[in-house]
């Protein structure tokens, strides 16, 4: 039957669409006997480098972190006025480790642009890659990326109850979307943003818009979505959007006489439908084929959340936690959650499984791994990969390796790797410094595999993207590069460990030598290990950090240089904030 959204001819028994996901209707007539198919229901600012741009030159994902919806919100007042709906605040504690070198693991999707944020003094600086910077007059509230890191939206001169300008920026422009923008919803892709307007604090609702970037089109899909407003900014309760930012959730009807509301999803710009009292969207997936969805139980016995696919609703967690964890892989299919001691996975809308009876916080993830945020207040952890299984995860027993068939290879106890850890892009390279500070070498997929020390007493490390050449920096600040099964070569000495950045596909490591928090650092770099290099006028460099397409620095006098990757930067602004 072919598909009423995109066209795509699919099979007779087809319930979604092969191509594009949506749900399809089968009509019924004299020339079509199938049965009838039942339709389904629905970055903080800083004044310095990011902290992801640190810790080794790794390009670290701290989920913990969140993009703030509004400045200075008075989040006590917030959350008191959101318990009449019990909205689950979820804390995510994944920590995805990813270096800044990108190569794409097979099923999985890789980060090839970047975005980056600058504040002066009413203005905002962007740098799209290596194209010219362009500025947006006002100032930054908040902003938030896609997971592809080339495209992204900033809310400028927020203002309260009045909102702000809500603009869609890509790396060579930026448009204006809406203006008295109260908050937003960015999809994972980029091409939908959902935002709220017009607040209408008698009745604590709003309107909710969804906006397709790409066709540069709003839709209203209702005045009635709840919203609580307060002088320091507000919150889009209950609110998520589909990955192609083509669905939405939300939640509206809230009768306080009977503590009640009602979760609506609204799938392809389809009439919204209910999700049922007390009950809203958490997450959806392409056409709604997979919907979470949490509801509340009454009389203060907290949420139980569950999972719809097409007619089967599955329940996930029966009381679930204030701070549970979600992550999901690309396409929501696959979702992976804490239940008290212990950690499960969902597959394909079915009845969880247990991987192990330890905490899963972090997953090991090649270099490259697009990661990203489902929605800002939830703060769910979205992976670019197709499924979550066949990676090497870190729980509360050690570090341990999972397959699909859920069989866990333990690979080490240490429960910390905050020095760093690494995987190369076929998995069978893990590299990862030990609660002794000793760095070693190990297939994660094999049973029993003899691990390879590299050096001892690392304090930071990184490697390219097969993991074939790795650079250490040792107790003794020395710098020494190892290849393939060879000796350490020394590169360098008085290296700082802070500030260690190998690019995306250089094969040029970059460092700082001689480094104090007062006057920064020498800049220099090493040709695929080969003896160090001065960077001309790198001189004073106080940061260095890289991102998927750029390298940066920082000097004592505040001017920031860029470049695309090799030793040959120019200036790109002076006396601006980073933010990202």
């Amino acid at each position: 039957m072919r598909c009423e959204f995109c066209g795509h001819k699919n099979g007779p028994r087809e319930k979604f669409c092969e191509e594009c996901g949506a749900q399809l209707t089968v009509k019924q007539d004299e020339e079509q006997k199938a049965a009838p198919v039942q339709n389904t229901r629905p970055d903080q600012n800083q004044d310095q480098a990011p902290d992801q741009y640190k810790e080794g030159g790794q390009y670290s994902v701290d989920t913990s972190r969140r993009v703030s919806n509004v400045a200075k919100r008075d989040r006590s007042r917030q959350l008191k006025k959101a318990a009449p709906f019990a909205v689950i605040i979820i804390i995510v504690i994944i920590a995805a480790i990813i270096l800044a070198s990108l190569i794409k693991k097979p099923g999985a999707s890789e980060m090839k642009d970047s975005i980056n944020f600058f504040t002066d003094t009413g203005l905002l600086v962007v740098s799209g890659n290596n194209n010219p910077k362009f500025t947006i007059d006002g100032d930054l509230a908040s902003s938030q990326k896609n997971m592809d890191g080339n495209k992204a939206v900033a809310l400028i001169d927020y203002r309260g109850a009045k909102g702000g300008e809500l603009w869609f920026v890509t790396t060579s422009g930026c448009y204006q979307i809406a203006s008295g923008v109260l908050d937003y919803r960015l999809s994972d892709s980029g091409n939908g943003v959902a935002f709220i307007t017009d607040d209408n604090s008698a009745k604590g609702t709003a309107t909710l818009h969804l906006y397709d970037t790409s066709a540069k089109k709003d839709t209203q899909v209702t005045d009635g979505a709840i919203y609580y407003n307060n002088n320091n900014g507000g919150g889009m309760i209950g609110t998520c959007i589909s990955p192609n930012g083509k669905s939405v959730g939300y939640i509206g009807n809230y009768d306080p006489a009977k503590n009640e509301y009602t979760g609506y999803v609204c799938i392809y710009g389809k009439d919204p439908e209910a999700l049922g009292v007390n009950s809203f969207a958490v997450a959806i997936s392409d056409g709604g084929k997979y919907i979470y969805y949490a509801k509340n139980l009454g009389d203060g016995r907290g949420n139980s959340f569950f999972v719809r696919n097409g007619r089967n609703d599955v329940r996930l967690i029966s009381d679930m936690a204030g701070n549970t964890p979600l992550a999901f892989n690309t396409d929501y299919s696959e979702i992976l959650f804490n239940v008290e001691d212990r950690t499960f996975i969902s597959r394909k809308g079915n009845e969880r499984e247990r991987i192990t009876g330890a905490l899963v916080s972090g997953f090991i993830l090649p270099a490259g791994t697009q990661t990203g945020r489902n929605a800002a207040d939830s703060n769910i952890t979205v992976y670019g990969m197709n499924s979550l299984l066949n990676t090497v995860t870190l729980t509360s027993d050690g570090l341990v390796y999972v397959n699909s068939k859920l069989e866990i290879n333990k690979i080490s106890s240490s429960s910390s790797y905050g020095a760093g850890a690494f995987i190369s892009n076929d998995s069978r390279t893990l590299l990862y410094i030990n609660d002794n500070g000793h760095l070693s070498a190990i297939d994660p997929t094999k049973a029993n595999d003899e691990r390879r020390e590299i050096g001892r007493d690392v304090t930071a490390f990184t490697a390219s993207n097969d993991g074939k050449t790795i650079y250490y920096i040792n107790s003794d600040v020395e710098l020494w590069v190892v290849k393939g099964s060879g000796t350490p070569v020394k590169i360098a000495d008085d290296v700082s460990p802070s500030w260690l950045v190998l690019p995306v596909n250089s094969g040029k490591v970059f460092f700082l030598v001689d480094y104090s928090d007062s006057r920064g650092g020498d800049l220099y770099y090493s040709n695929n290990g080969a003896r160090r290099v001065k960077v001309s006028g790198g001189d004073e460099v106080m940061k260095l950090w890289s991102t998927p397409a750029n390298v940066f620095y920082l000097t004592y006098d505040n001017e920031i240089f860029r470049s695309n990757g090799n030793e040959t930067f120019s200036r790109f602004e002076q006396a601006v904030n980073i933010i990202n």
